[in-house]
């Protein structure tokens, strides 16, 4: 193989190295509260295989929408530490630490989670998303609102949203809004646009950090095996993984 080649050679997230000792600050794990895991072993299964990818800590953090109803303050921390008990209690040791965060989705319900006080990051930092079609009415005025009120917003996967165009993530960054990549977005995990849009905006130096938006082991674990990184996106890349770990 010619020295050209070599330095064009793509490389995987699990054969780049990546991975090792990270702080993944969004996954849906926490069994049976949204479109996530369903079930304990399954969550069991998935932390197993996500340490052994040399992944070191993770956030759980389950949707809060006007479709979860349940999803409160309250209940997602009695579910998150009913689990971490049953771990605990089965002597689980080989996953990663794990904390409970929360995904907001930016909408009338959202001011009422906020009165009863949002579930953060360090330093009040809420991750929160849109739907991917349209923005929420008042939009931009909901983000104000969230940092006047101490918080400050990480938009989840910003790759993702089809009505976004570059003036949009320019605004938002004038607003000191920090973005959330998808890494698993580059490997065309959610299609040929996201992975696109993605790449550039990964380029341009939009994003602050990144997390797997980890579901379910089956939907993602080829994922992590695809080749599809280059010498500068893992460049990129390990920067936001330390931006990750000012987090926990």
């Amino acid at each position: 193989m010619s020295l050209i080649n070599l330095f064009k050679t793509k490389k995987s997230y699990i054969k780049s190295g990546l991975l090792y000792g990270i702080t993944d600050i969004h996954s849906h794990l926490l069994p049976g509260v949204d479109d996530g895991i369903s079930a304990y072993e399954e969550a069991v299964n998935a932390l197993r295989w996500l340490k052994d990818k040399g992944i070191r800590r993770m956030y759980l953090t389950p949707h809060v929408m006007s479709d979860l109803q349940k999803n409160t303050r309250a209940y997602l921390t009695e579910q998150f530490a009913a689990f971490t008990k049953r771990l605990e209690e089965e002597g689980v040791e080989d996953i990663p630490e794990l904390k409970l965060g929360s995904e907001y989705m930016l909408e009338t319900a959202f001011e009422e989670h906020k009165k009863d006080g949002l579930i953060t990051y360090a330093d009040r930092q809420v991750l929160v998303e849109t739907s991917y079609m349209l923005p929420p009415a008042g939009f931009i005025r909901l983000l104000e609102k969230l940092m006047e009120d101490g918080y400050l917003p990480v938009f989840a996967h910003p790759e993702r949203y089809l009505y976004m165009e570059e003036r949009d993530y320019k605004y938002l960054k004038k607003l000191n809004v920090s973005f959330q990549l998808n890494f698993l977005s580059l490997t065309g995990a959610y299609g040929q646009h996201a992975k696109e849009k993605a790449g550039k905006l990964l380029k341009n130096g939009y994003y602050n950090y990144a997390g797997s938006d980890f579901h379910r082991l089956k939907r993602h674990e080829n994922s992590f095996s695809v080749k599809a990184l280059t010498k500068k996106q893992k460049l990129a890349l390990k920067e936001l993984f330390e931006n990750n770990d000012r987090l926990w």
